[in-house]
């Protein structure tokens, strides 16, 4: 009996010896190669660059024909800015700064705004800008605050200051009326939001806009219309009215920015990144060097170098309206 006991207690031992081994030989297999993937960082993308506006901002209204846009994005990197009628390229300095003065229509304009780095990547953005020569900017008053800069009221004169002067910006509330009552217009904005507007009929012009634009009165404007109001807003972020436009919607600009290699040129076509263009009366060439944007002839454009066009969509129909030639330096 003592005997039996003895062997079945080495038999344990022994599979249990066979079964750890075992167990062993598993983790010697899959543990270094779980180790590896577990350490080994996976492969970053390659980090995208951006366009930073300083001017203008987004729904500014202006009383020029002409906005400086100005901003910061990848050094060197070609810029086209595109308008409502017009195309502009140029190119950012060595430390990614670029400005160019863009010409404007009366009412909404939409700058569209593309860099496109020395790899070819791009980047985009766009701003909403209102141009109305009849608007009337107010005065911006300064309080001049105390020039002892370490008081604490120097400091809150100091904010109160710049409150004031972004209040004193004019600005634009675009989108579909959606509520009106005697003073107030209550819109749904382009992204979504909804914005009230104080406009009191003796203090606001209202325009209907068209083939031919007309003034109307305040209570011509209806639900469901679509308006552009300029004027300033307050703390509350209400805006009071001196104009309204009565207006078509604003759609997203249709016009898109292509860089690429210039590989064939025939007598009536080019082909840049793998696109063949036909230019045709009204669309704008142009030769590009750093200090200068010059006017060329479709007959100077050469292979091998490199060129950014612009492309319009309307009615269903592509149609090419700026050509860059970039220097091949």
């Amino acid at each position: 009996m003592r005997k039996e006991l003895l062997w079945a207690i080495i038999a344990g031992i022994f599979f249990g010896l066979i079964i750890a081994f075992g167990v062993y030989r598993a983790n010697s297999s899959f543990t270094p190669k779980d180790r590896n993937t577990k350490n080994t960082p996976a492969p970053s993308a390659t980090p995208s660059f951006k366009i930073v506006l300083n001017t203008p901002e987004n729904e500014d209204v202006v009383t020029e024909e002409k906005v400086a846009v100005s901003g910061l994005t990848a050094p060197l990197s070609w810029i086209t800015l595109s308008g409502n009628d017009s195309d502009y390229i140029i190119q950012a300095d060595e430390k990614g700064n670029f400005e160019e003065v863009v010409e404007l229509t009366g009412g909404v304009n939409q700058i569209k705004i593309t860099a496109f780095d020395k790899n070819g990547a791009e980047s985009g953005t766009r701003v909403l800008v209102v141009y109305s020569s009849a608007f009337v900017k107010k005065d911006v008053v300064s309080n001049n605050p105390t020039t002892d800069s370490s008081s604490e009221s120097a400091i809150r004169a100091k904010v109160e200051e710049k409150v004031k002067a972004a209040m004193s910006k004019p600005k634009a509330y675009l989108g579909v009326v959606t509520d009106i009552t005697d003073s107030t217009i209550q819109i749904k904005a382009l992204n979504g939001e909804i914005k009230q507007i104080t406009a009191k009929a003796e203090e606001v012009t209202v325009i209907k806009t068209g083939k031919t634009n007309k003034e109307v009165k305040l209570t011509d404007i209806g639900i469901g219309d679509f308006i552009v109001a300029m004027g300033y807003k307050n703390g509350n972020q209400v805006l009071t009215a001196q104009r309204i436009l009565i207006t078509e919607p604003v759609i997203e600009p249709r016009s898109k920015a292509t860089y690429g290699a210039v590989s064939a040129v025939s007598v009536k076509s080019v082909t840049i990144a793998e696109n063949e263009l036909t230019p045709d009366k009204l669309t704008g060439i142009f030769s590009v060097s750093r200090e200068k944007v010059a006017k060329t002839l479709f007959s100077n454009i050469e292979e091998g170098g490199f060129a950014v066009f612009v492309t319009l969509e309307e009615s269903n129909k592509t149609t090419v309206r700026s050509i860059f030639v970039l220097p091949k330096s």
